[in-house]
């Protein structure tokens, strides 16, 4: 065996313990975030309980109404109270809700390595968002669903926060090699962008639908009952991606939908045609009302 050999070796072994092992890569979610989570997580929560925790974090909650008023949810009068807005739209977008505003910021870093433009990770994991709960609803999956393909497209890419850092400190452009970026992290860090995801939302303690989809939204993996739903963000990235939100022009390219996953969701070519206008004025709608969210 070459000594190039071992020392890749060598280099794989050190990073993949570096993200296993090391919790101070992994940036913490704010305290009331977490507190309101759990709560969400218990059966029957009042709206009220969630009242007490948020009123500790004023930004949050300013961020929050600013999201609620947005034309994104489209309420059509204003919301001035965190209690309405549970009211209004319901328990299940409080998850989404506090989740995109306490993770804009770290979506916001500079991920140049991937192709991104400026806050093109954050634009980028928006329109898949959209794209995911928007398609959840087309095609009729229930509401709780809907907020969780939400959540589970705004943080797909969540494991580039990781990986980044490597291919920065060595003058890397992943998207400049035209290869698949899992096939590249593997290659480079012996460890991909899925693995590092699945990672954080176990530490986040995020729900296991969310954890498979981070796990393998580029290639199947995780148990049958969550294989409609990574189709679903797959076929989301495949629509951002083709629409370029938050890619340098020279790092775009266009993808064709996984036949699997439109035979997966009964979706012929015909209609998976009539769904992209409603899917694309999502995605549009996601970016401008919350494109400026981690300000």
């Amino acid at each position: 065996m070459s000594g190039k050999s071992i020392t890749q070796i060598a280099r794989h072994d050190r990073i993949r313990r570096e993200v296993l092992t090391r919790s101070d890569m992994i940036p913490s979610l704010p305290e009331v975030v977490t507190e309101v989570l759990r709560l969400l997580d218990e059966p029957d929560s009042d709206i009220h309980v969630f009242e007490a925790p948020l009123a500790k974090d004023a930004a949050l909650v300013a961020k929050m109404l600013k999201l609620v008023n947005s034309a994104f949810f489209g309420v059509g009068r204003p919301v001035t109270t965190i209690a309405d807005a549970v009211v209004i739209l319901g328990v299940r977008s409080l998850r989404s809700m506090v989740l995109a505003t306490s993770t804009a910021n770290l979506l916001e870093r500079d991920f140049g390595c991937y192709g991104h433009d400026r806050k093109g990770l954050w634009q980028h994991s928006l329109a898949v968002a959209a794209a995911s709960r928007k398609m959840a609803e087309l095609l009729k999956f229930d509401k709780d669903i809907r907020e969780e393909m939400f959540v589970a497209g705004l943080l797909h890419d969540i494991g580039k926060m990781l990986l980044s850092p490597y291919f920065a400190e060595d003058d890397i452009d992943v998207a400049a090699t035209g290869r698949p970026a899992c096939e590249v992290e593997r290659e480079i860090l012996g460890i991909d962008h899925q693995e590092a995801g699945a990672i954080i939302a176990e530490n986040w303690k995020l729900s296991a639908l969310v954890q498979s989809v981070l796990r393998s939204h580029h290639e199947d993996g995780s148990s049958e009952e969550h294989q409609s739903v990574i189709s679903m963000v797959r076929l989301a990235d495949t629509c951002a991606h083709n629409v370029g939100y938050g890619y340098r022009p020279d790092a775009r390219q266009d993808r064709h939908p996984a036949s699997e996953d439109l035979a997966r969701l009964g979706l012929d070519a015909e209609r998976w045609a009539e769904m992209g206008p409603d899917i694309r004025a999502a995605m549009e709608n996601a970016i401008e009302a919350l494109g400026r969210l981690g300000e």
